[in-house]
Parts: structure tokens; sequence; C-alpha cells
């Protein structure tokens, strides 16, 4: 009988021992497989920052280019406008700084 029981204990021990082997394996298996699952969700999240900061960065080039076609359209018109002004009042400020030069220094 009390050999019986120390049988019993001990294949208990060795049933325990089976489950505590099972269980780090079975555990060992859900950390791998919770590793690989998060590194791939940072692969695709890392995907998707890199898809919107090329989207961003597109869109901030376009921008960019816009205001560039504006600002060169401006300066385009405004040097139009001056020289308009210019050979508009050419003539007439030649003539001015001639009639000033007779004025100051006479005419010889």
């Amino acid at each position: 009988m009390v050999l019986e029981a120390l049988d019993r204990i001990r294949e208990a021990e060795a049933d325990v021992e089976r489950m505590r082997q099972t269980v780090k394996t079975e555990l060992s298996l859900y950390e791998q497989k919770k590793a690989e699952k998060f590194k791939q969700k940072q692969v695709a999240s890392q995907e998707k920052i890199t898809v919107l900061l090329q989207e961003l960065e597109t869109q901030k080039n376009a921008e960019l280019q816009k205001e560039k076609d504006i600002l060169l359209s401006e300066a385009k018109e405004q040097n139009q406008d001056f020289r308009e002004k210019y050979e508009k009042n050419k003539a007439s400020i030649i003539d001015y700084v001639i009639e000033r030069v007779k004025k100051i220094y006479g005419s010889q």
C-alpha cells in the first residue's frame, strides 16, 4: 500500500513534469507566434507610413510647383509691365535728361 502510494506519487510527479514541459513548449510556440505577428504588423505599419510620407511629399511638391508657377507668372507679368512702362516713358525721360543737362551745363 505504501509502495503503491509512492508509485502513484512518482507517476503524479512525472505527469506534472510532462505537463510542465508541454506548457513550456506551448508557451514558447505562443510567444514565437505573437512575436512573428508583431513583426508582421510592424512591417505593415512601416510600409503604410512610407506610403503616407510619399503621398505627403508628392502633395507638397505639387503645391510648391503650383506656387512656383504662380510666382513665375507674376514675375513675367511684372517684367512685361516694366518693359511697357519703360518703352512708354523712354523718350520723355531722355528728353527730360537732355534738358536738365543743357540747363546745368548750358548748350555748347
